[in-house]
This record gives C-alpha cells, sequence and structure tokens, in this order.
C-alpha cells in the first residue's frame, strides 16, 4: 500500500456534496482555481449505482493534477453495524476495484469523529480497507478538550488520548492522523480557545512523531456556533501555526454551505463564490507557492512561542535552541519559532511566524557558528512566515 500523505503536503476540504448538486468540470476546475491539490469526492450513497460519476470525477482530477479522498458511503465504518464483516470486505473489495486503482485516489474516508462507541468499528474499517486496497483509509478524529464531557465522549480524560490514538494507529495501520480543531476562531473565550488550538496540535503532533505518521489537522474557513467568520489573515494564521507544528497538511472545513445552513462558507448553496472564496484562494496559493513542496520533507525538531505562551508551548530564551542565538521584535507581540530538518538534505530550517492577526512586523534573529551568515532581519505581515535554511559559512 502506497502512504499517499508522505509524499506532499495535503491541501484539501471538507465539501459533503453528492453527485448531481453541481456541475462536476465546473467543479473541479474550481477546485484547482482555489490552490488545492487534494479534494473529498463527492459523496457516492450507498445506493448510487453510477460508477462512471465518480469515475469521470476522478479523471476530471486527474486531468488537473488534483489527489481524491474518495467517500463511498457503501464502506464507511457505520456500515459494520448493519452488515457482518464478510459482506463489508465485500464492498470494500467492490469499492476498491471500481474506484481505489485509479491513479487519482489518495485514500478512502471511513470515519469522522468516531467516539468511544464508533472507534473500534474505525479500526476495524481502516484494517479490512488496506489489508485490499493499494491506497490508505482516512479516519478523522475529534479535537481534545481537558474536562469531564470529553471522558464522556471518549472514555478516557483529554490527557490519556496519546495512549488511546497511539493502540489506534498501531492496531489499525492507519497512515495519518487526522482532527478537526475550530477553537482558534473562538469568538466569546479567544484565549481559552488559543490554548485548546494549541495545545492539540502539540498533542496530536506528539503522537504522530510516535507513529511516524503525519499529521493533518482541519482548519476553519466557515464561521459557525461560537466561532467566528475567518479574515483572510486568520487562514493566513491557522495554515502558518499549523505548519510551525509540524502539520503535513490541512483540510478546510467546509467548502460548501449545506441545508442546514451551517455557516456562510466560500461556496453557498446555489454553487456561487461568495468573498470568503477568494480569501481562501489567495491564503492557499500564497502558502502552496511559499512553502507547499518544501514543508513536505521538514520534520519539526523543536517549537517555541514568543511573547505569549500558548498550549503548554515553551516560551523562547536566548540558551533555550541549539542554534538560534538571539531573536527579537520590533514591536513586542506573537510570535511562533520552529527548528526542522530537512530529511533529505539533512540541513536545518527556521520558521518564524508572526502569531499576530493585527500588523506586521520585523523579526530580528542571529545564529551561532558556523551558522552567523544566515542571521538577518525580515518584515512577516500579520499570519504570515519566513522560513530560513541554515548553510555554513565559507571560507
Amino acid at each position: 500500500m502506497k502512504n499517499s500523505f508522505e509524499d506532499k503536503f495535503l491541501l484539501g476540504f471538507w465539501g459533503y456534496r453528492s453527485f448531481g448538486e453541481q456541475d462536476t468540470p465546473e467543479t473541479v476546475a474550481m477546485w484547482k482555481d482555489a490552490g488545492f491539490n487534494t479534494a473529498l469526492s463527492f459523496i457516492y450513497h450507498i445506493d448510487d449505482d453510477k460508477p462512471q460519476e465518480m469515475l469521470r470525477m476522478l479523471d476530471l482530477c486527474k486531468e488537473n493534477g488534483l489527489k481524491v479522498i474518495l467517500y463511498d458511503d457503501r464502506i464507511h465504518c457505520h456500515r459494520l453495524r448493519e452488515m457482518s464483516e464478510e459482506m463489508y470486505e465485500k464492498a470494500v473489495l467492490r469499492s476498491v476495484n471500481e474506484f481505489g486503482r485509479h491513479p487519482a485516489a489518495a485514500a478512502f474516508f471511513v470515519s469522522d469523529e468516531p467516539n468511544a462507541a464508533t472507534l473500534p468499528l474505525a479500526e476495524k474499517a481502516v484494517r479490512i480497507v488496506q489489508k485490499h486496497s493499494p491506497i490508505p483509509a482516512f479516519v478523522n478524529f475529534y479535537p481534545m478538550w481537558r474536562s469531564k464531557d470529553y471522558v464522556d465522549l471518549m472514555g478516557v480524560p483529554g490527557e490519556k488520548i496519546g495512549e488511546l490514538y497511539s493502540e489506534f494507529l498501531k492496531k489499525s495501520g492507519a497512515a495519518c492522523i487526522a482532527y478537526d480543531c475550530y477553537s482558534q476562531m473562538d469568538a466569546r473565550e479567544p484565549e481559552a480557545g488559543l490554548n485548546g488550538y494549541f495545545d492539540n496540535l502539540n498533542t496530536y503532533h506528539t503522537i504522530a512523531k510516535q507513529a511516524g505518521v503525519p499529521m493533518i489537522p482541519s482548519l476553519l474557513c466557515t464561521g459557525h456556533w461560537a466561532f467566528r467568520q475567518p479574515a483572510l489573515i486568520d487562514l493566513r494564521w491557522q495554515l502558518s501555526t499549523a505548519v510551525a507544528h509540524g502539520a503535513k497538511g490541512a483540510l478546510w472545513f467546509m467548502l460548501y454551505d449545506n441545508d442546514d445552513g451551517l455557516g456562510n462558507s466560500p461556496i453557498d448553496i446555489s454553487n456561487e463564490k461568495q468573498p470568503s472564496y477568494y480569501d481562501l484562494r489567495k491564503a492557499n496559493r500564497e502558502f502552496m507557492r511559499q512553502a507547499g513542496e518544501l514543508v513536505a520533507d521538514l520534520e519539526l525538531e523543536e517549537v517555541y512561542h514568543y511573547c505569549h505562551s500558548y498550549g503548554g508551548v515553551q516560551c523562547y530564551a536566548e540558551g533555550y535552541d541549539v542554534f538560534l542565538k538571539s531573536f527579537a521584535e520590533k514591536y513586542r507581540d506573537d510570535a511562533v519559532i520552529s527548528r526542522f530538518r530537512n530529511r533529505k538534505t539533512g540541513r536545518y530550517w527556521y520558521m518564524f511566524v508572526n502569531a499576530s492577526r493585527a500588523a506586521g512586523n520585523q523579526f530580528s534573529f542571529r545564529f551561532d557558528a558556523p551558522y552567523t551568515a544566515c542571521s538577518g532581519k525580515k518584515w512577516v505581515e500579520a499570519g504570515g512566515f519566513v522560513f530560513v535554511e541554515l548553510k555554513e559559512e565559507t571560507k
């Protein structure tokens, strides 16, 4: 089985649309225009009998350089409640033969936010799919929070999810760990929301690193409930901070409005582009142009917060880092400092993120020998970032 999540930064979205609700060629062209490299397919329902619709979409995605996470409802893990394991396995074989060998296929979506009761079903679904499929299964988990209602939901306190999901990854052989978290956009309790956001990034990255799989968080592009509508700076900030904490991909929630009227998505219920579509498009394109290829090869070694610390991340101070001798800002404000190592070249890279969502800032950074020549100053826009590669001085 090829792990589709290891060779590039995956940038996709949650969609929840069925076939026939939109023009397929126009929609695939829009996905590419918006800067995505991965799409969640339209839903192929359990009673659908037109595989040619999915195959046409896959062909169009291949032509446009897009990979696809297949949403085939016939093999969602909940089917294991309705059918025997043998019947489920036959359904998987059918789906693999119809769709799973297509060159645009990246994974089979089998579960979203499994709880204590459905986590065993998700584990079994992943094992069965990956027994027969050339592409992995994809599961998206709940965010973690530290209160009693999380114990009621998952059967363990938030402090124990490392053990819970590490065991899941070990038993299932899942190829990545994905989760959603939108508290970074909490309009009611913004400070608590930031703590929750960074707590989740740290916790899930630890699980991912121990298991040797990529971490793929879902970020917010559609305000709903107590979460405010993200502006361009918020979109940019989410991508920057997620990558600075080790993300190897991101899925935006959610690209389309639905009948539930959940929020104001970039694409409305009539398939019309909204102003937020152009913000999302700009944020996606900017990021992929600046760092899309680079970050796929970078492995996070250390991360610091500057000015304020959230989610238990250590604050940077002189002498803390092995190579970075000092860091300062023109205007004292929040920043993230990350040290990576390129898995192909072995070279070190630093990522400096302007974690302010209000204004740009000038960063000054100084490295110890033999990298003193890499020291410098950079203006970084709000929510933006700069990468610095460490190269030894030449005589």
